[in-house]
């Protein structure tokens, strides 16, 4: 961001211009969004919009930032919770739980997912990973506490993201031939038999 909002009319300024951004990208897609659009969905003029950020891509980097950072917290939250479950049955609460995300919110993550190029070293893709490493960590530690530290950084990592490209890739092109359900069931079972390797 050009400036960082410090009064609530400022910072509710900045609400509108992000909101405004996700309709238009739920609308036209991450590619057609420009800084008029944003200005029409938000009811936000263009200089204004200026004052707070440099560009479209500034805008649509905070909103990936803010939706990416919720998303790491509900999911902690939602794993947390579980104290009595299986280890398999909050694999299965997981991933279910990351397949609603992708295609909530008008289907913004999953027209980000369609240009991830763009965006797959960003801040937001960092905040995301460091969440699912520390969600990874926490639960394989309770789960595993026989596995050293190297052992349990390690199967969080290749878990974490091969879990991870497959739901992008299944949510982003969705024309794979097999339905959601059974793919999400199959990752889990990928998951389940990973851990139980030395």
């Amino acid at each position: 961001m050009r400036k960082r909002p410090q009064q609530q009319r400022a910072k509710m300024i900045v609400e509108s211009i992000l909101e405004g951004a996700q309709k238009c990208i739920a609308e036209h897609g991450v590619l057609q969004v420009t800084t008029p659009k944003i200005s029409e969905k938000s009811g936000v003029g263009v200089g204004s919009i200026y004052q707070y950020f440099e560009n479209k891509e500034q805008i649509i980097a905070e909103l990936l930032l803010r939706k990416s950072e919720n998303l790491g917290q509900a999911l902690k939250q939602l794993v947390v919770l579980q104290e009595q479950a299986s280890i398999q049955d909050i694999i299965t609460l997981s991933i279910a739980f990351g397949f609603e995300t992708l295609k909530s919110d008008q289907g913004f993550f999953i027209e980000i997912l369609k240009n991830w190029h763009a965006y797959s070293d960003s801040e937001a893709a960092q905040v995301l990973e460091q969440h699912f490493l520390e969600i990874g960590m926490y639960l394989f530690g309770r789960y595993y506490p026989h596995w050293d530290f190297e052992t349990l950084k390690h199967k969080s990592f290749v878990i974490i993201n091969s879990t991870l490209f497959t739901m992008m890739r299944y949510a982003s092109k969705n024309t794979f031939l097999i339905e959601e359900q059974r793919l999400q069931q199959e990752l889990a079972k990928m998951i389940i038999a990973f851990l139980a390797t030395d």
